[in-house]
């Protein structure tokens, strides 16, 4: 493909990623530790951050968790994770669709206002 069929490619799947890929937000599935739990179990998996558009590897115990590290915890609360990054990314993904939506939403009642 040359360049002008790739941009117009591009141009095409952009388009296309304006899309809803499920009904409703994609929920953790590794809980957190209970809290009566004995010891200091800690879980891994991913986490991920909307406004920043990233996925990190997360850990949490019954009590703490950390993003961005899976060793050990430094932030207080246990934290549900994902089981894989690309979980992470769908869940991140389908949060982003609503945000979006609502944006576009508070757009369209403007433009109906002023008709």
């Amino acid at each position: 493909m040359n360049k002008k069929e790739q941009a117009y490619v591009e141009e095409l799947e952009t388009r296309l990623a304006l899309r809803f890929t499920g009904e409703g937000p994609l929920l953790p599935d590794v809980a957190s530790p209970s809290p009566g739990e004995r010891g200091s179990r800690l879980i891994k998996g991913f986490a991920f951050n909307g406004y920043s558009k990233r996925v990190d590897v997360a850990c949490s115990s019954s009590v703490h968790h950390s993003v961005g590290r899976d060793d050990r915890t430094d932030r207080q609360q246990p934290k549900s994770l994902y089981s894989t990054r690309k979980l992470a990314l769908q869940a991140m993904r389908r949060e982003m669709e609503m945000n979006f939506a609502r944006e576009l939403r508070a757009v369209d009642r403007m433009i109906a206002a002023e008709e």
